[in-house]
């Protein structure tokens, strides 16, 4: 068996690969079951699919950097990892407005849902970048105001 498949990434050994993946996944969890325990419409699955993926394209947007954009002047290939983070934070932003309804002139609903499945994108590219505790202080952060805040608030159920 021809393992050389296994080496095949320029800068990030597999084993770190796999941490960051797993790592992006697991918080990811962890934020949509806190979502899904209080029956919102996105829950464990969407969450962790989001990150996960924009884990996966922060590696793989620094492998083609480490690949083709040290010194590369074809300008077929304009890697620009601004563009990368700014589409991706852009996509998801598309995603989280889904997320909330306006259900009469005074009550909004799912603003919570919708900026937390925006962080958990984040927190994939913070992630897939390789910025691990950047991450986790961003995600206990987010979670103790998530919960913080829930046991301060009056009408809680609103988000």
């Amino acid at each position: 068996m021809d393992i050389s498949i296994l080496n095949s990434f320029s800068g990030i050994p597999l084993w770190e690969v796999f941490l960051r993946v797993l790592l992006a996944g697991f918080l990811a969890f962890l934020m949509g079951y806190e979502r899904q325990s209080k029956g919102k419409p996105m829950g464990c699955r969407s969450y962790t699919i989001v990150s996960v993926t924009t884990c996966l394209l922060a590696i793989m947007a620094l492998e083609l950097f480490a690949q083709y954009g040290n010194g590369n002047t074809d300008e077929f290939l304009n890697l620009d990892l601004g563009k990368i983070i700014a589409g991706t934070i852009t996509g998801i932003g598309f995603l989280g407005a889904g997320a909330i309804l306006k259900v009469d002139d005074h009550k909004v609903i799912g603003t919570t849902t919708g900026s937390s499945i925006w962080a958990a994108g984040i927190f994939g590219l913070v992630i897939g970048f390789g910025y691990y505790i950047l991450a986790v202080i961003g995600y206990i952060t987010l979670l103790a105001i998530i919960w913080g805040i829930s046991k301060l608030e009056i009408n809680p159920g609103d988000n």
